[in-house]
């Protein structure tokens, strides 16, 4: 292998993690879909938040019925609870929003008896109205439960006449069915400023630790025209335009003027996903960030769904309906959810610079999570379940690495003809290339065959990166010495000098590499000089990957050393056949 040669190789080595660097669709963010200019909008598009496109009951009776005044409410706040099989939600008399949402089938702890997962918004109440005098929270509400504890109503009355009433009601699953009414039963016209409705504000987990370059805090948005819109990596833009603040509270540019189907708001592993009856409002991000450290990382986040000023007509009534989902991060469940494609806030759909390769992606994304899932019903443990579907990958692929080792090898017996030319023609580069691609062409050998099939690999391992970084079924699955294949192992966490923690699975991981590297080099063809260059390939990857795969997820880790064994044992077994037949 001589130095032009090598380029290739060198490229290879470094694609995959200056991938993960550069490529803000492989490490979750997606850049927003594009939407026309105003210019190209149609003109006769109405403003993005009439309210007063709403569906309203206009019955006089129902105005008259839904108005008459309530009592005062309690100057103390009330908490009323409404639950089903697998959440249990506390909501405040307070702007009449959730104050704490458990999610009864997910522990908080990766230990025995550990109390369920508890999404806390104390601070800032979810689906509490800013920009309403009266509904804010600051304000208390009257509220009744309903005798089957699966619905709350909240009720308030104005001074100018109108009612407000909310109904939050959590029949099965984790979605809510949120029926607002504004009723004016006065004779003058009741307007409703500019206003919007808030999810709760979402943090990291405890025990959470971001991986370089990769924020798991995030705010996404369905439209019917542009499709899904990530922002979370565009955070670190919102902070820049607005003059790098601790906190943000902003409309994107691109989102002005486009209403939007849904707004979610999310972690690693949990997300609230709030969706109007009808997409007549626009989005706003809110997000604080840690002024301590270097660059711009987001401690809390939270989404907002924005309105235009609307007006109640006399003896009308304004219905604002929603729904609203708090749950685990689950392809199966969000899918199941609604038919506004809920589940693409798990990010298995490409889109932006890499939008073309989107055919290929959110397949393989959906497909490899599937067949997971299908190992470990079968295996009841996903570190199994990962080796197999990793073994079922390498199959697939079989006859592509095998011409690619078989393509290495042919070049590496080729390596002596090749120096020959090249010293030959070595005052003339142009003809010494010639000759070569001459002699390529003779022998039936392409110089690129042996990358070419790892080329057409790597999709499938960002595929797989996508799926295990954000699968919620990893989270504390256990597997040999790990305990939780969602996070790198952090063994001895905090007593190991410069990483903080012993993770064994990386170092393994880069041994196999340089295994693997030492049964593919060549043999006694290759000069002094291509061996160094050989020696130096050893270890430069292995030693670059361990550092990129360090803090990485464990299941990603366990993938890809189970690939890097599967390689030696086929290599292996090829060699022992291959002396066999020379004997």
């Amino acid at each position: 292998m001589n130095k032009k040669d090598l380029l290739p190789v060198i490229i290879l080595a470094l694609l995959i993690p200056l991938w993960m660097v550069i490529d803000r669709n492989f490490i979750a963010p997606k850049f927003p879909a594009k939407t026309p200019p105003p210019a190209e909008r149609p003109a006769e598009q109405p403003p993005v938040a009439e309210i007063e496109s709403f569906p309203a009951d206009t019955t006089l009776s129902a105005a008259q019925e839904i108005a008459e005044k309530p009592a005062e409410p309690a100057e103390e706040e009330i908490i009323a609870t409404i639950e089903n099989d697998l959440i249990k939600l506390e909501l405040t008399s307070y702007g009449g929003g959730i104050k704490r949402a458990t999610l009864k089938e997910y522990p908080e702890l990766n230990e025995d008896n550990s109390p369920p997962v508890v999404l806390d918004f104390s601070d800032s109440a979810a689906l509490v109205y800013e920009g309403i005098p009266g509904l804010t929270l600051a304000d208390a509400l009257n509220v009744k439960t309903a005798e089957d504890g699966q619905s709350v109503t909240f009720t308030k009355a104005w001074e100018s006449g109108g009612v407000f009433v909310r109904t939050i009601t959590a029949t099965n699953g984790y979605m809510l069915d949120i029926n607002d009414r504004i009723v004016n039963s006065e004779a003058q016209t009741l307007n409703i400023p500019a206003a919007r409705i808030l999810t709760g504000r979402m943090g990291n987990p405890a025990d959470m630790k971001a991986m370089k370059g990769l924020s798991i805090l995030g705010v996404d948005t369905y439209t019917p025209d542009g499709g899904v819109n990530y922002w979370g990596r565009k955070l670190n833009t919102l902070y820049k335009d607005a003059g790098k603040p601790a906190s943000i509270d902003t409309v994107p540019e691109d989102m002005r003027g486009i209403p939007v189907d849904w707004i979610s708001t999310k972690n690693k592993f949990f997300t609230q996903i709030l969706s109007p009856e009808n997409p007549i409002a626009t989005m706003a991000v809110l997000s604080d960030r840690d002024m301590g450290g270097k660059g711009i990382v987001p401690e809390s986040i939270a989404a907002a769904l924005v309105f235009q000023p609307a007006a109640v007509a006399p003896n009308q009534t304004l219905e604002l309906n929603y729904t609203y989902f708090i749950g685990p991060k689950k392809y199966s469940i969000l899918k199941q959810a609604s038919s506004h494609h809920m589940e693409k806030v798990m990010e298995f759909e490409t889109i932006g610079m890499w939008s073309f390769m989107n055919w290929l992606m959110e397949p393989s994304r959906r497909a490899l999570l599937w067949t997971l899932n299908v190992f470990y019903g079968i295996l009841g443990n996903y570190g199994v379940a990962i080796i197999l579907l990793t073994l079922l990958v390498r199959i697939l692929f079989w006859p592509l690495t095998h011409k690619s080792t078989e393509s290495m090898k042919r070049m590496q017996e080729l390596q002596p003809q090749i120096k020959a030319i090249q010293e030959k023609y070595k005052n003339n580069p142009q003809r010494a290339q010639q000759e070569v691609m001459q002699f390529y062409k003779e022998n039936k050998v392409n110089p690129m065959g042996g990358c070419i099939p790892m080329f057409v690999q790597i999709p499938v391992f960002i595929a797989l990166y996508t799926v295990l970084r954000n699968a919620i079924e990893l989270r504390f699955a256990g597997f040999l010495w790990i305990a939780d294949l969602s996070h790198p192992e952090n063994l001895l966490a905090g007593k190991i000098p410069f990483v903080g923690s012993l993770n064994i699975l990386p170092l393994v991981m880069s041994v196999s590499m340089i295994w693997q590297q030492k049964l593919t080099s060549p043999g006694t063809a290759a000069t002094p000089e291509q061996q160094q260059q050989q020696k130096m390939m050893m270890f430069m990857m292995p030693i670059m990957m361990l550092f990129f795969f360090y803090s990485m997820p464990s299941g990603l880790v366990l993938y890809w050393t189970t690939s890097n064994l599967l390689m030696i044992a086929q290599t292996a077994i090829r060699n022992v056949r291959k002396k066999a037949k020379e004997a």
